[in-house]
């Protein structure tokens, strides 16, 4: 097990528990209700649920569901907050799963499976989320204060913020804004690598391009330790998947970098009588912070 996805339902714990016991071809693991944080299981752990609709971070992931709505703050409650800290807190005991943003990560961070698929995907929790409490609540420390140097990785010590294109809040933001915040936004935990620093702004390498982030006195973005990934090929493909014959999402130029969050075997799935398998391949690969969502680059 590598991840823990974690989703908002749009829908109420009745209306989620409902859909998930009639067959609408998507499940998670366990539902969280929003009154008094009320954990119910849905799928054991033991098996794969269909969550994340990506069937790569199926396999590899556990599914919470929370009783909460991705344009509502107020759904998003305490107890439940509490009841999705414990939880997590339990299965990353019991499934050595890092307590860091590369693996306890929201719907919003799983890619497509192709550049199809990528505009489809899903953006709860969404960026009311509060990813700072969630890990104050499960005892991981916000990295101090450093000031980022070009070339090393920084972190997103704020809850949201959004990418421009240029070191100035009159400027574009680094996609329009009637695309998905995931394309121009960060939020707490995510790491990338610091392209250029000006003026109480950060540039970072985002989705193949140069994009910048005000960090007044570096309380957004700081600097952390972290392996870093760079192709000196002229271009590379990056995935949304570690299947053999999977599709490129997008291709990065040389010299662009990005922060590895873990090293991954890829897995090829098939369907025998009706039945899902995955098995592990030689392939290698890394997983990076492309832009709000994951890829996959061959190691």
């Amino acid at each position: 097990m590598h991840y823990i996805v974690i989703h908002a339902t749009e829908l109420s714990y009745p209306e989620t528990v409902t859909r998930f016991q009639t067959a609408h071809q998507v499940s998670a693991h366990a539902v969280l209700r929003g009154s008094d944080g009320l954990v119910t299981e849905m799928v054991a752990p033991k098996n794969i649920a269909w969550h994340a609709g990506n069937w790569d971070m199926n396999v590899r992931s556990l599914g919470i569901e929370q009783e909460a709505f991705e344009h509502d703050a107020s759904s998003f409650t305490a107890p439940m907050l509490r009841s999705l800290a414990e939880l997590i807190l339990t299965w990353s005991r019991k499934y050595a799963i890092p307590l860091d943003r590369a693996h306890i990560i929201g719907h919003d961070n799983v890619p497509g499976r192709t550049s199809a698929d990528q505009l489809a995907m899903h953006r709860d929790p969404g960026k009311l989320f509060d990813w700072q409490r969630l890990f104050d609540l499960l005892g991981i420390a916000t990295p101090r204060i450093r000031e980022p140097q070009v070339g090393a990785a920084v972190e997103v010590v704020a809850n949201v913020t959004s990418v421009y294109v240029s070191p100035t809040t009159d400027s574009a933001l680094i996609v329009p804004t009637d695309q998905p915040a995931w394309q121009h936004q960060v939020s707490f935990g995510q790491q990338f690598v610091c392209a250029a620093q000006q003026d109480g702004w950060t540039a970072i390498w985002y989705g193949g391009q140069i994009g910048w982030v005000k960090n007044p006195a570096n309380q957004v973005l700081t600097q952390v330790p972290a392996d870093i990934w760079q192709t000196d090929a002229e271009m590379t493909e990056i995935y949304g998947t570690t299947q053999p014959d999977a599709e490129p999402l997008t291709t990065v130029a040389a010299g662009e970098q990005y922060v590895i969050g873990q090293r991954l075997t890829g897995l090829q799935t098939s369907e025998v009588a009706g039945r899902f398998q995955a098995q592990p391949t030689v392939t290698q690969f890394n997983q990076i912070w492309f832009n709000h969502r994951l890829a996959y680059v061959r190691a």
